[in-house]
């Protein structure tokens, strides 16, 4: 429901702990209904103004602009201003030491949810739940969300973010290539591993890769039924045959690290490599990359499950209750069908909406991966929302690359070893 909506509809406040009486609907001549909420605003009666920090660039932020331009034409009594913090680790700076001054935060913030802890911790969060569920305010089919996506934004039953600028993984490959050798995309590890050996023994070319060593190490183990919390032995079977899986395709030649390429779609493009898994929001990469030089296709990750990645947008309870009612509204309108299929289409993200995904005009789009986004989805998760856990991953690429990078003396267990000895202090 827009704002101009709201104000078309009864109006009145929410309060604590009483019972509010409630239409069906605007205009509705059905009985009311009773509901109980915490206190929420449910309308505007004077003109509102609101600051969003992002990191969004290029086309990204050229769409987000657009669509904000767009939701103050049609509720012209908010006013929204965009704040760029240059960059993902500036805008984590940046919020990092304005918690302790909470007056300088602004009401909404672009943030990867480990970001937040220590605000979830301080209480500084709004928490959405009672705006998603209040009958006038409420946000239209929720359920609609990708559920992975839905599943990242709830800590400790609380309802803390909107998901935003989402991704996961995907296969890319030469599909040039594989018509040429007769080959499907793979969609297990095992097949991933065969269909690279093959690329390798009839053309010399390496066969695959990932472009991220966390999300990797973190995936596989997911797949095998483990998570990365203070439970896991890094050191047991299933994260040596992580390591193991990866280690072997390189020794044979048929896998290979991103190194100092950071990215895979550099090689892919110069058709130094057969297929990677890498985000599906490096299309747009890929596309300068290879040019006219053969085609490319793309494919679901190949294992069951996938990581869900990008950021959420949070609101500040330091902003007022005018300002948390207006843009609540704003979120619904970032998120709804018809913004999320144009945000998709311009950027290359993951419409967080299944109707967005299902919609004509988004898989007819020409994005090579609108048609198979559907399947991608199915099955994603997430690792666990803190600090901890984030240095825990990040620390995972560091290892592995260590090992990977020297594959003729590698020492898995000794690195292994190192690893675990590494999470007590980070799990402490």
């Amino acid at each position: 429901m827009k704002g101009t909506d709201i104000m078309n509809c009864k109006k009145f406040f929410v309060l604590a702990g009483f019972a509010a009486v409630v239409l069906a609907g605007c205009g509705s001549n059905e009985s009311p209904v009773v509901v109980e909420s915490e206190t929420i605003l449910t309308e505007l009666t004077e003109p509102v103004k609101f600051v969003f920090w992002h990191a969004m660039a290029g086309e990204q932020q050229e769409m987000l602009i657009e669509l904000t331009d767009q939701f103050m034409i049609e509720n012209p009594e908010i006013t929204v201003t965009l704040q760029n913090q240059s960059s993902y680790k500036d805008l984590q700076q940046k919020l990092t030491l304005n918690m302790s001054s909470p007056k300088q935060l602004p009401t909404l913030t672009q943030a990867y949810p480990n970001w937040m802890e220590n605000a979830i911790i301080d209480n500084l969060l709004v928490d959405l739940t009672p705006y998603i569920e209040d009958p006038i305010v409420g946000y239209d089919h929720y359920e609609d969300i990708i559920k992975g996506f839905r599943d990242g934004t709830e800590i400790n039953g609380k309802i803390y973010s909107i998901p935003f600028n989402k991704s996961t993984e995907v296969l890319w490959y030469n599909k040039t290539l594989f018509d040429e050798l007769n080959l499907t995309p793979p969609t297990t590890y095992e097949e991933l591993a065969q269909t690279a050996k093959t690329i390798y023994d009839e053309t010399g070319i390496i066969g695959a890769g990932f472009d991220s060593l966390s999300n990797y190490y973190t995936t596989y183990l997911y797949n095998e039924g483990l998570e990365l919390d203070p439970e896991l032995d890094v050191t047991g079977p299933e994260s040596v045959a992580a390591v193991d899986y990866y280690l072997d395709g390189i020794q044979d030649g048929y896998f290979r690290i991103a190194g100092t390429d950071i990215f895979l779609s550099g090689p892919f493009g110069n058709e130094l490599i057969g297929m990677y898994m890498g985000s599906n929001a490096g299309e747009s990469f890929i596309e300068k990359s290879v040019g006219d030089k053969f085609e490319v296709g793309v494919a679901p990750y190949p294992a069951d499950a996938v990581m869900q990645q990008g950021t959420d947008i949070f609101m500040f309870n330091s902003s007022s209750r005018e300002q948390r009612l207006a843009a609540f509204e704003y979120l619904k309108f970032l998120t709804s069908t018809d913004s999320q299929v144009k945000w998709g289409i311009a950027t290359g993200y993951l419409p967080v909406r299944a109707s967005a995904m299902e919609s004509e005009s988004y898989i007819n789009s020409g994005s090579l991966v609108a048609p198979i986004v559907e399947e991608a989805t199915e099955s994603l998760y997430t690792t666990n929302p803190d600090l901890a856990t984030d240095g825990a991953f990040r620390e995972a690429a560091t290892v592995l690359e260590h090992i990977l990078a020297q594959p003729d003396e590698p020492d898995v267990d000794k690195n292994l070893t190192g690893y675990k000895n590494t999470l007590v202090e980070i799990w402490e």
